[in-house]
Parts: C-alpha cells; sequence; structure tokens
C-alpha cells in the first residue's frame, strides 16, 4: 500500500515524507450485510480503480441542480465559515452541573489540601518549617528585561578535571503521571508566598534539589504571573550566584542538581525552548556549566540534544499539518459527491481504529502548558476586546499591562489548536456524509454505519471520536430527517447519548473514562491500553478551575492550591493518556479520505438536509428562504 501525505514512523512518533496517495488502489465488490443497515466489501487489487470507480460512481448518482448549489455555496462560504459549535466547547447547549465545580472552587478557595497527607505533628511541624524558613526572600533584584547571557558572573574551574564518568539524566516525562504529592512540598495553606519565594525554593544546592511534585506545577503554572523567559533568568541567576563561595566539588553537585531541574523543564515544557531569547539563555547557560567543570559535559550534551530532538519532531507534525490542510482546501468539492466513507472503508470496527490512529497522533504532540497558555492568550484577547482604546506605555495598544508582559514569550500553540480544529471536523465530516445522499437508503445505511462506529470507538476508550461522531449525528441538519430517523433503532442511538448527557455532570462519561484509566494504570499502558478523553469538558474543566480560584490568598500571596489543582487536573486527566499506543495496522488511504475530503458549511448542510427532506414547519420555511436567497444573492456576484 502506498504511503499518504506522509507515512507514520512509529520510532519518532510522527510523519516522514512520501508521496501523496488520496485513494486506496483497489476495486470494491458489494455485499449485504445482514444486521446493520449499510454495505460492507471486499477489496481486491485493481490498478485502475480511479477510472473504474469515477465510472460506476457517475452512472449510478447523478449530479443534480442540487449538488451545483451545494458546490457553489461550499467554495464561497469556504474562507468565512465559522466553527458550528463554540471554539472551547463543541455542545453548546450543555451547561454542566456546578456541583462538581463547587468543590474544587471551595477547595481552592479554603486552599484546602487536594492531596491527601498524613497531618504532621506539632514537633515536626517545628522542624519542617525551620527547614523551610517562610517566607523566603531573593537578596538581589533582577531586572526583568536582564538575561542571564548578558550578567557580568562567570564561571571559573578551581581545578582541571577529567572528563565525566556521570550517566545523563534520567528522563523525567513517565515519572510525572504520578500523583503530585508529597509530604516534603511547601505547604499549600501558606498565604503569603511571593513568586520570588517560590523561585527561592527551587534553587538547588549540593545537598538540596526540588521534588518532581514541586518542580511540575511550578514549571506549568507560574506562566500565570511570569514569563518563561524570566523565570529562566531568575532560577539561572540565583544558582550562579549561590556557588560563588562554594569549594568546587559542593559547587559541582550543585550544578548537577541545576541540570536536573533543567532536563525536567526541557523534557516536561518543550515547547517554552521555541522561543528564541529561552533558548539563547539556555545555551549560554549549558556552556557557562561546561566551561565552570568539564564533569557534566555528558549531562549538558544530553539535555540539548534531547531538546532539540522533541523541537525537530514538533516542527515536521506541525508541517504535516500543513500538508493536509494545503491538500484539504484544494481538494475539488465534487470529489466528495462520487464516493463515502462506506466506500472507502469498508467496516465500522477499521474506521474506529483509524480514528484512534487519527486521535493520538494529534494527542501526543500537545505540551501541558499548551492548556494554560491558550487560556492566557484568550485572556488577553477577551481583556483586548473589552478595552480596544488603551495605551500602552510603550505606544502599543494593550488592554493590561500585566497581561502583555506574561504573554510576551509568544508561544503558539498551535498542536492544541489543532487537536480542537479536528473535533470539530469529524463532526462536520459525519454530518456531511450522511446529507449529501438524496437516497433515503443511503442515509439510512450511514447513520447505521456511525452508530457502529461510535459503539467501537466506545469499546476502545476513544472518547473523543465518540463525542465527535454523537455531535455530527445530533447536528440539526441530520436531527431533523424524522423519515429518515423512523428507519433507525433508536435503543443503540441512545445507549451513547446517555454519554452526552450534561445531567450530574456526565456522570456516565466521568465514571467511563475513570473505569477505562484505571485498567490503563494496572495494565502500565501497554500497547492497545487506549484512553482518548473528550478534550473539550477537560477544556471546561480547566477553564472553571482557572477562572473560579484567586490568583492570590487574602493576604496577597500566590495561591499556591491553584497550582497543584491545575497541574494534578491535567496531569491526571489528559497529560497520562499520552501513553496511549494502539496497534492496529494503519490505513494512510482511509486516513487521508477522513482528513482531505471537503466538509460542508453550516449553511450549506441546512441546505442539503432541505433537499434530503423539504422543510415542514414554518420556521424551517424561513429558514430555507433565506438559504436559497443567499445561494441566487452569491451566485449573480460571479
Amino acid at each position: 500500500m502506498n504511503g499518504g501525505l506522509y507515512s507514520y514512523d512509529p520510532s519518532i512518533e510522527y510523519y516522514t515524507e512520501n508521496a501523496p496517495v488520496y485513494r486506496n488502489n483497489y476495486s470494491s465488490t458489494f455485499t449485504q450485510h445482514t444486521t446493520n443497515n449499510y454495505l460492507r466489501h471486499s477489496y481486491s487489487p485493481c490498478t485502475t480503480h480511479e477510472d473504474i470507480h469515477l465510472q460506476n460512481k457517475k452512472q449510478a448518482n447523478t449530479i443534480n441542480q442540487r449538488h451545483v448549489n451545494l458546490i457553489n455555496l461550499h467554495q464561497q462560504q469556504q474562507q468565512r465559515r465559522q466553527s458550528y459549535f463554540d471554539k472551547h466547547n463543541i455542545y453548546n447547549d450543555i451547561s454542566p452541573s456546578t456541583a462538581y465545580y463547587n468543590r474544587i472552587h471551595a477547595q481552592t478557595r479554603s486552599n484546602t489540601t487536594i492531596y491527601p497527607q498524613p497531618k504532621p505533628s506539632a514537633s515536626s511541624l517545628k522542624i519542617k518549617q525551620s527547614k523551610e524558613t517562610l517566607p523566603l526572600t531573593i537578596n538581589r533584584q533582577i531586572e526583568p528585561n536582564s538575561i542571564i547571557v548578558s550578567t557580568n558572573n562567570s564561571f571559573q574551574p578551581i581545578v582541571k578535571h577529567q572528563p565525566s564518568m556521570h550517566k545523563p539524566i534520567a528522563d523525567h516525562t513517565s515519572s510525572l503521571v504520578k500523583p503530585l504529592s508529597d509530604n516534603n512540598d511547601p505547604p499549600l495553606d501558606y498565604p503569603n508566598y511571593t513568586m520570588d519565594t517560590l523561585i527561592q525554593r527551587l534553587v538547588p544546592s549540593d545537598i538540596y534539589k526540588p521534588k518532581d511534585s514541586f518542580i511540575y506545577p511550578l514549571l506549568m503554572c507560574s506562566r500565570i504571573h511570569m514569563r518563561p523567559s524570566l523565570l529562566l533568568n531568575k532560577l539561572a541567576h540565583l544558582t550562579i550566584n549561590s556557588i560563588t563561595n562554594l569549594t568546587y566539588d559542593r559547587g559541582v553537585r550543585t550544578m548537577k542538581n541545576f541540570l536536573s531541574i533543567l532536563s525536567q523543564w526541557t523534557q516536561t515544557f518543550p515547547y517554552d525552548f521555541r522561543n528564541t531569547e529561552m533558548m539563547s539563555q539556555l545555551e549560554e547557560l549549558l556552556r557557562k556549566i561546561n566551561s565552570y567543570t568539564s564533569t557534566l559535559q555528558n549531562n549538558t550534551k544530553h539535555i540539548d540534544e534531547k531538546l532539540r530532538s522533541k523541537l525537530k519532531a514538533l516542527a515536521k507534525y506541525e508541517e504535516y499539518i500543513r500538508q493536509l490542510d494545503k491538500k484539504a482546501a484544494h481538494c475539488p468539492t465534487q470529489t466528495g459527491l462520487y464516493t463515502d466513507i462506506i466506500n472507502e472503508c469498508p467496516t465500522s470496527i477499521l474506521l474506529a481504529q483509524q480514528l484512534a490512529h487519527i486521535e493520538l497522533d494529534r494527542l501526543k504532540p500537545i505540551g501541558a502548558e499548551e492548556l494554560i497558555q491558550y487560556f492566557i492568550a484568550k485572556s488577553a484577547s477577551e481583556e483586548a476586546r473589552a478595552h480596544p482604546n488603551r495605551i500602552h506605555h510603550n505606544g502599543t495598544t494593550s488592554s493590561n499591562t500585566k497581561s502583555l508582559n506574561i504573554i510576551h514569550d509568544i508561544k503558539l500553540t498551535t498542536t492544541f489548536e489543532t487537536y480542537i480544529q479536528w473535533s470539530n471536523r469529524l463532526t462536520f465530516f459525519v454530518t456531511t456524509e450522511i446529507v449529501k445522499h438524496t437516497q433515503k437508503r443511503l442515509r439510512i445505511q450511514l447513520i447505521n454505519y456511525f452508530i457502529d462506529v461510535a459503539h467501537e470507538c466506545l469499546r476502545l476508550h476513544n472518547f473523543n471520536s465518540m463525542f465527535g461522531i454523537i455531535g455530527g449525528l445530533n447536528m440539526q441538519p441530520v436531527k431533523r430527517l424524522k423519515r429518515t430517523w423512523e428507519k433507525i433503532p433508536r435503543d443503540r442511538f441512545e445507549e451513547l447519548e446517555q454519554y452526552i448527557n450534561a445531567t450530574k455532570n456526565f456522570t456516565h462519561y466521568r465514571r467511563a473514562l475513570e473505569t477505562a484509566t484505571d485498567e490503563a494504570k494496572r495494565h502500565e499502558w501497554k500497547i492497545d491500553n487506549i484512553v482518548i478523553p473528550f478534550t473539550s469538558l477537560i477544556l471546561q474543566d480547566v477553564y472553571y478551575i482557572k477562572t473560579h480560584s484567586k490568583d492570590y490568598t487574602s493576604e496577597g500571596g500566590i495561591n499556591l492550591q491553584k497550582f497543584y489543582s491545575m497541574a494534578k487536573f491535567i496531569l491526571e486527566e489528559f497529560m497520562q493518556c499520552k501513553q496511549s499506543n494502539c496497534s492496529f495496522k494503519r490505513d494512510d488511504a482511509i486516513i487521508n479520505y477522513i482528513v482531505t475530503t471537503p466538509t460542508f458549511s453550516e449553511d450549506a448542510l441546512m441546505l442539503a438536509s432541505f433537499e434530503c427532506e423539504p422543510a415542514i414547519t414554518s420556521n424551517e420555511k424561513e429558514k430555507l428562504s433565506l438559504l436559497q436567497k443567499s445561494v441566487n444573492t452569491s451566485s449573480s456576484k460571479f
């Protein structure tokens, strides 16, 4: 089988260049499936598949005036099409119960520890507080715009040392799926934290290195209060200053602990370093550490190579997405009218497996920090719209100085937004595949087919695709087809609908997700232990935590409870699912059809729906009239 735009390489988890093929070189023979009302077929090789395929389809389906209208409307509205659903929530009509969120809000508002820890005795509490010496202060202030490459502190080795015999620093990513709880973590209910005290606690020494369970929330959520480049600046500056009066051996141990923190940062949040300022700081910092001691050169080299490998993989993935978008934009609209998904993918099981591949392809590149950065940029954008004429002191238009400083490190959330776009596309894809057929028999086959696919996605624990398919079946252009739905067994579809029921905050879905996750953990995320959560609901949850818990305590300190709450939720609900892997055979022809075949806009879908079944109610007739006027007006412009 020929590859697609890019062929998948499991060794790097992304795609390698290959000749694009957008159709499977097979001919089809159909056999009626007895239990379902859609057609299955078997494949046999055929070198002239394209010609035979198009000839058969042209004979079976004639393009009437309806198709011409759909094509014109789709082409004219393609550039200005807006998502049928809200960008951050596929189901606009679903308002989750507040009971779940009220509990989170109560915890964050009262600084109640969310990690079960034994209460320390009075004596142990005194010992712990004496070690922490809270609140900590930074003796030397650092100018916000200074960077470590411009500091005057230089490392001078005390003695000539031999090259390092140390092993590279271990990969921290897998350890992060453990619960964020540690008795040595800073108390969450301390009311006077500042970013400076938290950064000071992050600074290592020769005998101290902060726990991963503290490093992870701080690196992820500190961007709410300051730019990552400034955090790196301060952390490096303080660490460099701390070894000034140390012996050489103690300085080397301190630098080794510092490199361990940098290793976790670059491996867990590598996209921070796509920023030129961040990368320049890191390169200069590693160079100075090498000049201080040659014993850590293996460690610095490992950090640099691992980071560059991750960034290269990200660049390759983004190029793959650009190629897909380019192909989809130039794919003739008529192509989708000659065929449908059943012709390309004969069974519901096969389609569910290919959807799992697509989901994991798009899920794994997402960084946890993207969810936080996404909401920071969203908040800044909302403020800018609310105060469009507010001028910043440097002459640039800005709504808020703090927001401008936070998003100064512009790290595009490309992979995260791509995943959201894919979810929306799947919904429109399902609806388009159904309503483009004027024959009721074909629509019945396709609806039954997609119901079977959704059940198979549920069995595979691919909840995101399951929600996307159900969303497509529930879109108004399909939902209004009453004569079509009369022939559909409702029981199997109603089984699926209980998962999108918002009663008690999606109880059925959350219970199923928890069960699937526990099972995957029990089997240590082995092959085919797949868990793909419903992304829009995770966005909703994170956004609620972010907006309904205060950034600062009543005493004016940083609300560390919020840091841990957000980090724990993102880690346990989203990031751990990136460990999912599947052994299903990949079919690039089917995947290319799903991700590149044209989909109709919202108006085009409604127009096609009215061609399938005529408007009955007054509202539908009015809607149809408006759509027809829109088509005639648009056509007159050409």
